[in-house]
């Protein structure tokens, strides 16, 4: 039986007198009490009924036609019970010390009938602060039902509720990247100071180790004759390796302890399942890796199974997270930098709101087309959307640039033919001054300022590096916007080139290289393997290796094995090298800053 705050009436007998007629009163109220307190609710309630219906005007029968009404709730009357809760209000309006008591009964009928809002303006009425605890539990389990996202829309438009606010948040983050309402979820989280629910079947809490043990699953491709050794330690999961160890040596500066292990999956699904099926995996902490799919599969399988955390440091596939709370991506996801690009997009350039998007593969559409569904809403007109393969990206710089033969205007054309017949008629032999050539015209393929903006959907080098050039050799005005992650490889443009086409990009794990922490490690690598650490764009290095294993081992010190319970409730985090990682509403790095080419170096821009 829900606890009740109304006291005991032995208190009030001498407000009822020392009649017979009271004793008789208090003996039936105890009788009635009795019934209710055996759960005999029918029984209670027609005792308490011959109580309330005395005309007498005291606490004992006022608090019998309280009882009444909930026996009659607990008899599963929710409605006779509202109604003599509402009998009672009106027969005692000044009834001051069980009326905050009343209203919570009424809310909480009216929130198993389903009516939130009757509920809600119940539970407003109530003015005793020794409620608050027990009104929050009543909103948050009622409200918990509800699942119409309008509804809850609604409630929230008439009473703005921090608990209605983060059910509807619950739901929002509930639907698919694609079809997520961005702005009101960061409104929701702004403006009633919420997070999100961190809810993981199984996992109650977040244990903390001495020692914390963290597997590298990398393709190494291990290799007894020499040649395959050298081979190896060049490649790069040795320099993303190389990165790890240095960042061991750093956390071990700050009292960090990690045991790190490596394991060679080579390509192959069959050799991951082979090493994951050793039951000391179970004892692992973290899993960094794998690189190809078949590996992968299998460390998502093993990480769910096994309530193990893992990240991938490589990927932007989404679809890895879906339906595993224990899966991380260190980079943004395809999603999540379609959104940052459109976000930007929507607000930025809206002057010729014709636009191409070009991706390099069926791992990129994703991204694409997330990104046109965002813009499209915005009434931006998609005209060109094309899938060009890396070996064939110089087809985009040829389509901004060639030429090609079109019939000049209808009045052009007609003034030409008009001169021709003025020759004619006057007799001039050589009257077919013009040729059908001489009728047509070269104009750019994509005529000018046809197209306001090229959104590249692909982390590959050539795409972008085709797009600029193309853009570069136009007279008219074109914007390039994607992501930065292809920045850092051997770009065969300039920095000048991007500043020049004012190229705007969605920083994707982007580092400073001026930062004091990125010194350090260059500094680090250099005095550790006699060479400055290589920055790839798309595959591991060590760059990669040292910022995961600072930050993410300063995450497993700070909030235990289970580090999302304190992701979630924070923002942003800041990372070793780059500057930051936002996992509030995913589990991918959702921090995507806007950047541009300023004296030839690469920063953050306002717009």
């Amino acid at each position: 039986m829900m606890k009740t705050r109304c006291f005991i009436i032995l208190v009030f007998l001498s407000l009822v007198g020392s009649s017979a007629i009271a004793q008789d009163v208090k003996m039936m109220f105890d009788e009635a009490k009795g019934l209710l307190d055996r759960e005999q609710y029918a029984l209670a309630m027609g005792r308490f009924k011959q109580i309330s219906s005395l005309e007498q005007d005291n606490d004992l029968v006022r608090y019998a036609g309280f009882y009444q009404a909930i026996s009659a709730y607990h008899s599963g009357d929710a409605a006779m019970a509202a109604q003599l809760f509402t009998q009672l209000k009106e027969k005692y309006p000044d009834w001051s010390e069980s009326v905050n008591e009343v209203n919570f009964w009424q809310a909480k009928i009216a929130f198993e009938e389903g009516a939130f809002e009757e509920g809600l303006n119940y539970l407003e009425l109530i003015d005793d602060e020794s409620f608050k605890d027990e009104i929050e539990a009543l909103k948050s389990q009622s409200v918990s039902n509800v699942k119409d996202r309008n509804h809850l829309k609604s409630l929230l438009k008439s009473h703005s509720d921090p608990v209605v606010a983060s059910r509807l948040l619950t739901l929002l983050l509930t639907e698919s990247v694609m079809d997520r309402n961005l702005v009101l979820i960061d409104s929701l989280i702004t403006t009633f100071k919420i997070n999100p629910e961190v809810n993981i079947d199984g996992v109650d809490f977040s244990p903390k180790k001495e020692v914390y043990n963290i597997g590298l699953f990398f393709p190494f491709q291990y290799g007894s004759d020499s040649i395959s050794l050298v081979r190896m330690m060049n490649d790069w999961p040795v320099r993303f390796l190389q990165g790890m160890k240095l960042g061991l040596e750093k956390l071990a500066e700050e009292n960090i302890n990690i045991n790190l292990m490596t394991f060679d999956t080579k390509t192959s699904a069959t050799t991951t399942r082979a090493i994951l099926a050793d039951p000391k995996l179970k004892e692992l902490d973290l899993i960094v890796g794998p690189a190809y799919p078949g590996p992968i599969g299998e460390v998502v399988r093993f990480s769910k199974e096994n309530k193990i955390n893992f990240i991938n440091p490589l990927s932007s596939n989404g679809e890895i997270l879906i339906d595993n709370p224990f899966a991380f991506l260190y980079y943004p996801s395809n999603e999540s930098l379609a959104i940052s690009a459109a976000e930007y997009t929507r607000k930025h350039l809206t002057k010729n709101k014709n636009v191409a998007i070009f991706y390099a593969s069926e791992a990129d559409k994703p991204r694409a087309q997330l990104y046109r569904r965002l813009i499209e809403k915005d009434t931006f007109n998609v005209v060109i959307e094309q899938m060009v393969r890396p070996n064939e990206s110089a087809k985009i710089q040829q389509m901004l640039v060639e030429k090609i033969k079109v019939d000049k205007d209808s009045a052009e054309r007609a003034r030409m033919i008009a001169e021709m017949d003025s020759l004619l008629d006057a007799g001039v032999k050589r009257w077919e001054k013009y040729s059908g050539d001489d009728f047509r015209e070269e104009k750019l393929g994509i005529m000018p300022d046809s197209i306001g903006h090229i959104f590249i959907a692909s982390d590959i080098p050539s795409l972008s590096a085709s797009v600029i050039s193309g853009i570069d050799a136009r007279e008219d005005t074109i914007y390039y916007v994607g992501s930065s992650r292809w920045l850092s490889s051997e770009q065969s443009i300039s920095f000048q080139q991007l500043e020049r086409v004012e190229a705007v990009f969605t920083g994707s794990n982007w580092i400073d290289y001026d930062k004091a922490s990125v010194r350090e490690f260059r500094k680090r690598y250099l005095e550790m393997f006699s060479a400055v650490p290589k920055k790839e764009d798309r595959l591991g290095d060590a760059y990669i290796g040292y910022d995961i294993m600072v930050t993410y081992g300063r995450l497993l010190s700070q909030y235990g094995k289970y580090f999302q319970f304190g992701l979630k409730t924070t923002n942003t985090i800041q990372g070793e090298l780059t500057e930051s990682f936002n996992y509030q509403l995913t589990n991918d790095n959702r921090y995507t800053p806007i950047l541009r080419m300023v004296d030839s170096k690469v920063k953050k821009s306002n717009n």
